[in-house]
């Protein structure tokens, strides 16, 4: 008995490394193992623990390592990150390093690939709770027709399709030299639904990526993608349901889950609504026991979605799902979606790379493209027809069915769904696993392509300008907003800027705020029908801050003063911000992109801090005055904001603004000069003109200058039609001063000052057409973006109490 008991303790202690082999009748990979006596040093006649320990961690280091590598490569070639996190496990797995021995003897011990698979799933559950975390099923009724349209004839065509190719592939790979591959009744309809499937966080990231999350492409396809992916979770959840056992089994598991998931939407998640706010009403800034809870609570709900019969992942879906949005949502994101997505998530997809031996790929390489064009092409000419059939563009049509291509986790987790269901022979499990990759590797460069690459992006429109603004046609204005107090300055200049039924004025508000955190950039719309269509990895902002400024440009919108605000968040880093602002003036049709220019002041004690933060601004600002597709407006408040506190709060009435434009020549000047125009025509304006004229000796010194003559001639035209059509308006003063150099221009402006009290100095940047007496202060210009100037006026002390509006204008070969 004794011996008996120690042969089995000696056969129990062994240590088993694993090499992989492939099983023909069952279409699975398994593991050979072979047998190694360890070292019995301890006096417990055990293994030492490090052994056993070390091969799961180093594992897992290595490939955390390897997806970080191929972030870095693959975000140089603009592909997507879920493709980096699965061509790193299937490299790691058993195609490439996993076919050494010496893998299975250091990194994939037998024992250790149950907790692999264990600890795999547990990412996966968490991951979903994520999912579900940020989105809203309440948005499904404010879904347009087109993107219900797009979503009904993607799935029904993916289903179809993919079961032509589920038979087209067992028929290609009849002559498999290992094993004959049979048809499963389930078979087809999975290949379908992994056809189907568009990746709702993967796209969102996507779209973030390319900059273009707020264009027409980018607002399709989320909601489609949206859409999709709920109808996608019914799939999942019926599939599981029904795949266990026989006769009742699949209906009572099914039925299970319903019910489970009905108390969670209409029992649990408006208890939850009612205990978290109250909670954080009552002075309690969720703490890490409250982060712990609901950590513990994805547990909960993942164990009651496995005990239903369907998966752990379904319960922290669900539970996601319910969570109310707020400051606890935030933290949570904040502190552990990095872990459970970094760490324990590609886990995951060490088990795919386990599973996965490409050494018995059924297909020649010939079948296998005819194959993957074949499912690439079903959803992207069943979009084209939906987007050509709503009036989409051509480009747009085909950019958007690219992009339901995009595939992520869900569509991985059906795939293995139907393998371990045994619907998908484990040939056809490899041949998918490709065309998902193929698919997701078209889904980034080609729309960058074909519709990010400006060039091709470039809309033909006339109205780029302030100064080619027809008669009865909107202003469409792009707002930059940094922080509640640049709104004031902002918002009471386009209160004086005339928006009447003829021209209206239409704002897009945007408040730029720097992405800080792990998460890509977003463009989210404060806007009942589509904000949570834009909460897919929504960065991790104070909401203290921005909810004010919301409110703000409501109250701005109801005063009536402009036809309409839509207020939108930039979240993104200051290096690329501007190309966010570009895309959506770009996709907006504005003429004009104002944004503030506000130097913090040396007597803050925050000085530094702020000063950081300007120096990162007026990068964005000199980056947006060389692509802005539009005019762009750069706004030194110093109180045309205090305006609104002088107002009467129930009718608005404006106190009276004095305006003065220095004209001193050349396009920039004349896009000031039409604005200057067009906020004259506010009965609340008085607007004083000044056209700095070169003298004698300063014609002799640009004698020379390039297009100096050429500019000059166009300046006495432009200012004729504006004196001509303002000779009878007593509130527009218009005058010449002769200047012959820097020194008599800072006499006459300092002279105009001394005698008027000025609200507003409106004048033109102008820096590439050099007069003698911008030439001179040139030499003292601290900020460029402000032009000679403009820099000189921000600095002056007589003009300390007046805010000042440079304006570059648009032009088409400087951009």
């Amino acid at each position: 008995m004794g011996d008996t008991t120690n042969s089995a303790y000696e056969e129990a202690s062994l240590d088993a490394s694993s090499i992989y082999d492939f099983n023909h009748q069952t279409g699975e990979i398994t593991e050979s193992t072979y047998v190694r006596n360890p070292n019995f040093d301890s006096p417990w006649k055990n293994v030492n623990p490090l052994f056993e320990a070390a091969p799961f961690f180093t594992h897992l280091a290595m490939l955390i390592f390897f997806i970080r590598i191929s972030f870095l490569l693959f975000s140089l070639l603009r592909l997507p990150r879920f493709l980096a996190e699965l061509i790193s496990a299937l490299v790691l797995g058993a195609s490439v390093v996993g076919t050494q021995e010496w893998v299975g003897m250091f990194l994939r011990p037998t024992g250790q690939t149950q907790a692999i698979e264990t600890m795999g799933e547990l990412g996966l559950t968490y991951y979903m709770f994520f999912v579900g975390l940020e989105m809203d099923l309440t948005s499904l009724r404010s879904l347009e027709k087109k993107v219900m349209c797009n979503v009904a004839a993607g799935i029904v065509f993916s289903l179809v399709a993919g079961s032509g190719l589920h038979f087209l592939v067992i028929y290609l790979a009849r002559n498999h030299p290992h094993d004959h591959i049979s048809a499963h009744a389930l078979g087809p309809l999975f290949f379908g639904a992994c056809l189907m499937v568009t990746s709702f966080p993967d796209l969102a990231r996507n779209l973030s990526d390319l900059k273009i999350l707020y264009t027409n492409v980018g607002r399709m396809a989320l909601s489609s993608a949206f859409l999709n992916d709920i109808a996608s979770w019914i799939f999942v959840i019926l599939t599981i349901g029904f795949s266990n056992g026989q006769g009742s089994g699949p209906f009572i598991s099914v039925g299970a889950t319903i019910i489970f998931l009905l108390v969670c939407w209409f029992a649990i998640r408006p208890l939850l609504k009612s205990i978290i706010p109250s909670i954080h009403s009552g002075g309690d800034n969720y703490n890490d026991t409250y982060i712990y809870c609901i950590f513990f609570g994805v547990l909960v709900f993942g164990f009651i979605g496995d005990a239903c019969g369907t998966h752990s992942m379904v319960g922290a879906f669900a539970f996601g799902l319910i969570m109310p949005p707020g400051e606890l949502q935030t933290k949570i994101n904040r502190q552990l979606e990095e872990f459970a997505t970094g760490i324990l998530l590609p886990l995951y997809f060490v088990t795919i790379g386990m599973r996965s031996s490409f050494q018995y790929f059924p297909l020649k390489p010939l079948e296998l493209v005819v194959v993957v064009v074949l499912a690439c092409s079903v959803k992207v000419v069943v979009t084209f027809i939906v987007s050509m059939f709503y009036g989409m563009s051509f480009r747009e049509g085909f950019t958007l069915g690219i992009l339901m291509n995009t595939k992520g986790i869900l569509s991985l987790v059906i795939l293995n769904i139907g393998r371990e269901t045994k619907a998908l022979h484990f040939e056809i499990y490899l041949v998918l696993l490709v065309v998902l990759m193929a698919m997701t590797l078209m889904a980034k460069p080609i729309p960058y392509l074909i519709y990010c690459n400006r060039a091709n992006n470039f809309k033909e429109h006339n109205q780029r300008t302030i100064e080619n603004i027809i008669d009865h046609s909107e202003f469409r204005v792009l707002l930059c907003i940094h922080d509640l107090h640049s709104i004031a300055g902002l918002t009471n200049l386009l209160e004086y800027s005339n928006s009447s039924k003829q021209s209206p004025i239409v704002v897009f508000a945007v408040h730029l705020v720097e992405l800080t955190g792990r998460t890509t950039a977003m463009m989210i719309v404060h806007d009942k029908t589509l904000a949570s269509m834009d909460k897919d990895n929504r960065p991790s902002y104070d909401r203290k801050n921005v909810d004010p400024i919301i409110k703000t440009l409501e109250e701005f919108e109801k005063r009536g003063l402009v036809e309409s605000v839509l207020p939108l968040t930039v979240v993104s880093p200051y290096d690329t911000m501007h190309e966010d602002i570009c895309n959506l003036a770009e996709d907006k049709l504005t003429s004009l992109i104002l944004i503030p220019f506000n130097k913090p002041s040396r007597a803050n004690g925050i000085y530094c801090m702020l000063n950081h933060k300007f120096s990162s601004i007026q990068k964005v600002i000199q980056n947006l005055l060389k692509k802005a597709p539009c005019s762009v407006g750069i706004l030194i408040d110093r109180g045309i904001g205090l305006a609104s506190v002088m107002c009467d709060a129930n009718d608005y009435q404006r106190q009276q603004l004095h305006v003065v434009m220095f004209f001193c020549g050349g396009p920039d000047n004349r896009e000031a000069l039409a604005y200057s125009y067009r906020m004259a025509g506010c009965h609340n304006v008085n607007l004083t003109v000044i056209r700095l004229v070169p003298g004698k000796e300063a014609e002799d010194m640009v004698g020379n200058v390039k297009d100096f003559e050429k500019e000059q001639s166009i300046d006495d035209e432009y200012v004729n039609e504006f004196k001509f059509r303002t000779m009878c308006d007593s509130s527009i003063v218009y005058g010449e001063k002769v200047v012959d150099n820097a020194e008599e221009l800072m006499k006459v402006i300092a002279d105009l000052f001394d005698d008027f009290n000025f609200n507003l100095c409106i004048l033109g940047k102008d820096e590439n057409l050099i007069t003698p007496f911008s030439q001179g202060l040139s030499e003292w210009t601290e900020y460029d973006e402000l032009g000679p100037l403009g820099d000189y006026l921000s600095i002056s002390s007589f003009a300390q109490s007046a805010s000042i509006l440079v304006i570059k204008k648009y032009r088409a070969d400087l951009v």
